[in-house]
């Protein structure tokens, strides 16, 4: 499932690169003593763990790897809306090397495993062979 994991391993890598440029241009502005400041780092710093948190579990069940993957998008969109906000302009962002489902697709189809139990894919595989 690893290769699955593409896209979010890129967004986490993004966030963490965003994360290391701001701290940098931060350390050169008073602001960096701002509580607002302060408050919008540790966001960005609490998304980017749970997201590598997730990582750990995303080979385990598509739920897990559907986790990850919104994770890292996350992080990587509350990373540069931070880095806009207090840097006042964006860093250059790669494109995603392949193809997936939308992430709205993915967190409706996360949503109604949870709430309505529906099977994800590799869970109906499993049961079809078992079966």
């Amino acid at each position: 499932m690893s290769n699955l994991h593409s896209p979010g391993r890129s967004d986490l890598a993004h966030a963490r690169h965003v994360e290391v440029a701001l701290i940098d241009y931060l350390r050169a502005q008073s602001a960096r003593h701002e509580a607002l400041v302060i408050a919008a780092v540790g966001e960005l710093r609490i998304r980017i763990d749970a997201a590598d948190a997730l990582l750990e579990y995303a080979d385990e069940s598509q739920s897990a790897a559907i986790a990850f993957r919104l994770a890292a998008a996350e992080a990587v969109r509350l990373a540069g809306d931070v880095y806009f906000e207090l840097a006042g302009r964006s860093l250059p962002r790669p494109l995603p090397h392949s193809a997936e489902p939308a992430l709205p697709t993915q967190r409706r189809l996360l949503g109604d495993h949870y709430l309505n139990g529906a099977a994800l894919a590799d869970e109906q595989e499993g049961r079809l062979a078992a079966g």
